[in-house]
């Protein structure tokens, strides 16, 4: 009988992995939700599983050790040993956090199949714990639910097998559909109170990352931002840890005192929905992953303080920015997007993170592959380890008859310029493929 264990430790893990939940509900799946408490408190966490229509997490590991490393093996250790008693047929995390980390890493150790959402986004930034945790989280993935093409290729890239990557969307998108339609349904008094204060059209702001958070320089640099631009009013919605820092460097005095900027602390998510899809929301500013992508499908303009982002889609087609931590650069950014109509730039938009029904697709897969998940042995390589190569097309063919006429896995194709490109069912002239060979 299959079984799923869903672990999450984080805000934004709850929000992501609600609707595979709810999926695994509707079709009585039997399941259990464990939190690692890497996040636990009324407002990130156990007040937003009674807003989304979860069932409060059946177990609490409240590993809450400020060392990233003690924090990492308490919940190595504490979910390991949860593993043993409950036996699921499939561990699923979503994201990159430490606790996504954690969840894999006790599966392996356990021999248990773990299933990756949210695979192959990517970076290339090392700086950023997250790149790290992300691409060890996939290579010790049983399956992997990538969110996008893109993230597809990535993985193709890195030789992972192909036939265990599965691309459904990101179920973001999914707690955007859902949980947006029941607006009107449920009540947002955090929003409509913030709502009754801000009359006027506004910036939506959240910062978060330790990169801006944690450096003063950084940190103040976007406060600086806030407070000069005096055309619109900002809502800023503050982390706990940004509130702290915010506090120490002696910066929040500065934003309590701007009558144009208005502080609030995390709100539930039906009223961040409410605050993202409203009309008089005119942009959103954040260092937020999620946000990018949330902002996107919302046919809101973004802009993304980072030097990077694993999110590219959504900067190729100019609807998010990434922007230095300068305030003149913020504060140019924002004049520039409020001065243009992203209408018709919206309008071009093909959603690249689907439509919303990820976490339908995923469930899909697991129903159908749940006892194929484990790893299988390794084949006997004829030349002692992989051996890869290189086929340059002179003509369109299928991909099985490659596979089969080469005795060969196709890892990843290129086109004939060199870009890489989603492994298809077939091969077009031009494209060069490599391959793995038995």
């Amino acid at each position: 009988m299959l079984s799923i264990a869903f672990v999450l430790g984080t805000r934004p893990e709850i929000i992501k992995l609600a609707p595979v939940i709810l999926e695994a509900e509707r079709r009585k799946i039997k399941h259990s939700i464990i939190h690692t408490g890497q996040h636990y408190d009324e407002n990130l966490s156990a007040q937003i599983f009674k807003s989304l229509g979860i069932r409060p997490p059946d177990y609490n590991l409240e590993v809450k050790r400020k060392e990233p490393y003690k924090l990492l093996s308490g919940m190595i250790e504490k979910l390991g040993e949860l593993y043993l008693e409950l036996n699921p047929s499939i561990v699923l995390s979503v994201g990159d956090t430490n606790s996504v980390l954690a969840s894999s890493l006790a599966c392996i150790q356990n021999n248990i199949p773990y299933g990756h959402i949210e695979a192959g986004l990517r970076s290339f930034d090392f700086t950023m714990p997250e790149e790290i945790n992300r691409r060890l989280v996939d290579h010790m993935s049983s399956i992997l639910f990538a969110p996008s093409e893109r993230a597809v290729i990535n993985l193709n890239n890195e030789g992972i097998d192909s036939g265990r990557i599965h691309h459904t969307g990101n179920t973001i998108i999914d707690s955007v559909r859902i949980f947006g339609s029941m607006i009107n349904e449920k009540e947002t008094k955090s929003a409509d109170d913030i709502l009754d204060k801000v009359k006027e059209p506004y910036i939506l702001g959240t910062i978060h990352r330790i990169s801006n958070v944690e450096n003063r320089a950084n940190l103040e640099e976007i406060v600086k931002s806030f407070i000069e631009y005096k055309k619109h009013p900002s809502i800023l919605l503050i982390h706990p840890r940004t509130k702290r820092k915010l506090e120490e460097f002696g910066l929040l005095q500065q934003l309590n005192q701007n009558d144009k900027v208005h502080l609030y602390p995390p709100i539930e998510y039906l009223s961040l929905l409410k605050l993202l899809k409203h009309e008089k929301c005119l942009l959103i500013l954040t260092d937020s992953g999620g946000l990018q992508e949330e902002a996107s499908f919302l046919k809101k303009p973004c802009i993304t303080i980072r030097p990077n982002t694993e999110r590219p889609e959504t900067i190729e087609h100019e609807i998010n920015f990434l922007v230095e931590t300068k305030s003149s650069r913020i504060l140019q950014k924002i004049s520039l997007i409020l001065s243009e109509d992203f209408e018709y730039r919206f309008a071009t938009f093909k959603a690249p993170y689907g439509e919303g029904y990820a976490s339908q697709k995923i469930v899909d897969l697991i129903e159908s592959n749940f006892k194929l998940l484990s790893f299988e042995p390794p084949i006997n390589y004829r030349s002692g380890s992989k051996s890869f190569n290189l086929l340059e097309m002179g003509v369109s063919m299928e991909k099985e008859l490659i596979e089969e006429e080469f005795q060969c896995q196709i890892i990843s194709v290129f086109d004939e310029n060199g870009n890489p490109k989603m492994i298809e069912d077939k091969m077009k002239k031009g494209d060069r493929v490599r391959i793995l060979k038995e």
